[in-house]
């Protein structure tokens, strides 16, 4: 039986107040297209300039060469690698939410899908795996916890709050950060860098510094302030990256837990007060104490149940496929993916297309080296589970180790290895009784970035970029 990733299935998608507003939706996605569009070709503009400025001062300062030598190249090639980061670091981080918007909790968009989350939550789901309230109960269980639910929104009926679910795929970050957002990096650094180049010169610089643990007076004045800002130690505070557009600083505050919307407040104003280029400072979805979850993000075309006996397909490029094994008695959730990315939809439809990526599983069980098989093993929360990186939300980090198959997102070809190691389990009351659910990621990983260990059921894959989530599977336990 093919693997029909995006065909209809009979368990269609049916909250108890879901309306059917088709040009609301489609006038939402084009805004959000629009602004996406715009920002991207404002980034790209600033990009080629500042290509153009590089060319030509590298001509100037090589004169004896000719602009075509192979010196002028590799420093082209070097900036235009430099610019790729930059720009996958800014469409990346500036996803995150101000704190101004997650702090909000009288906006009438709040009301209504408080008012969503009720109709959804406030009756005992059917058990039936197949049943979306089901799933919706078990994403609420994952991402809320006692004192406070998962927030449930439809932005298809033009709610349109943060969604935490897009982070679901987030793997890239050893703990939760904060995203400092500055208007230049005007007064950093004291007397220190009086003649430092433009913010993107210095962001190269910088990264270079906190990349080898070097000392420089910018991050060590960034630090100072941060520090005092969210009154902590000054060693607390691990800058992460650096990115222009602006000025911006990526950072965290190990085992920081989740943070009341007070105190989120008091750390923006303490921000104000530390940095006078402040323009803004935007946090993990997952810091907020209410996590918001898109139940539109999910895509029915992708919904799938299993047979119980299980198929195997060879998937990839010709000569370099892969097995593909298929989750035997697991229902699928698809994921809202296809038109998602630049470079089309072929790696993942239509199925077993030669520019399909490989097939493989996300584990959501709290993972740790000893499960890989040693106890030196690079297994942080956010590179190896989803439900890791719940549960920290939850309960705060345990530290990363150091390397076994190298720093990476951590993946397996195989569904039943994976779910007997990193099988989350999930226990709720039903129309049924009591019941237990175990959930897992299925997951595409391109052919041209998967590491493959010494133990084949491990695949490492170094660039986050590189992996896409595309379904959420769960099964009763």
């Amino acid at each position: 039986m093919a693997d029909n990733n995006h065909s209809f299935t009979e368990h269609q998608w049916k909250p108890n107040t879901c309306l059917e507003c088709s040009r609301s939706k489609e006038q939402h996605q084009q805004r959000e297209t629009s602004n996406v569009i715009s920002s991207e070709s404002n980034l790209s503009d600033q990009l080629e300039r500042g290509k153009q400025d590089f060319i030509a001062n590298t001509v100037v300062d090589t004169i004896s060469f000719s602009p075509d030598s192979k010196s002028v190249k590799e420093k082209v090639a070097h900036f235009e690698a430099l610019l790729a980061k930059q720009a996958r670091s800014k469409s990346y981080y500036e996803r995150f939410p101000d704190i101004l918007n997650v702090t909000n909790e009288t906006g009438l968009e709040i009301k209504q899908a408080k008012e969503f989350t009720t109709s959804i939550l406030q009756n005992l789901p059917s058990g039936n795996v197949q049943d979306s309230s089901t799933m919706c109960h078990i994403i609420n269980n994952l991402l809320g916890n006692k004192d406070q639910q998962c927030l449930f929104y439809n932005s298809s009926i033009g709610i349109n709050l943060h969604d935490a679910s897009a982070n679901l795929a987030d793997l890239n970050s050893e703990d939760k950060p904060f995203i400092l957002k500055l208007h230049s990096s005007k007064g950093l650094g004291k007397d220190n860098v009086e003649n430092e180049p433009d913010d993107l010169s210095l962001a190269q610089q910088l990264n270079d510094v906190i990349q080898q643990k070097q000392f420089h007076p910018v991050i060590e004045d960034i630090c100072e302030r941060l520090a005092k800002a969210h009154k902590v130690d000054k060693k607390d505070i691990k800058i992460i990256s650096v990115y222009e557009g602006t000025f911006n600083v990526v950072y965290t505050i190990p085992n920081l837990k989740s943070v009341d919307n007070q105190s989120l407040l008091q750390v923006e104003k303490n921000l104000k007060n530390e940095f006078n280029e402040f323009r803004s400072i935007k946090i993990h979805p997952l810091l907020s104490c209410r996590p918001s979850f898109d139940i539109s993000y999910f895509d029915e075309r992708g919904n799938k149940t299993f047979p119980n006996d299980s198929d195997t397909y060879e998937i990839g490029p010709p000569e370099r496929t892969m097995p593909y094994i298929q989750p035997a008695g697991w229902t699928r959730y698809g994921l809202r993916v296809l038109g998602k990315y630049k470079d089309g939809d072929t790696w993942l439809d239509p199925f077993l297309h030669s520019e399909n990526w490989y097939r493989a599983f996300h584990g959501t069980k709290n993972a740790t080296a000893e499960n890989f098989g040693t106890s030196g093993g690079y297994i942080n929360a956010y590179n190896v589970s989803v439900d890791a990186m719940l549960n920290i939300y939850r309960n705060g980090f345990e530290k990363a180790r150091t390397a076994a198959y190298g720093p990476g997102v951590y993946c397996s070809p195989d569904p039943q290895w994976l779910e007997n190691s990193y099988g989350a389990t999930v226990e709720m009351d039903t129309e049924q009784g009591k019941k237990k659910y175990k959930c897992m990621l299925q997951v595409a990983a391109n052919p041209d970035g998967v590491k493959f260990t010494s133990d084949s059921k491990i695949w490492v894959v170094s660039n986050p970029e590189d992996i896409r989530p595309y379904g959420i599977l769960i099964k009763e336990a």
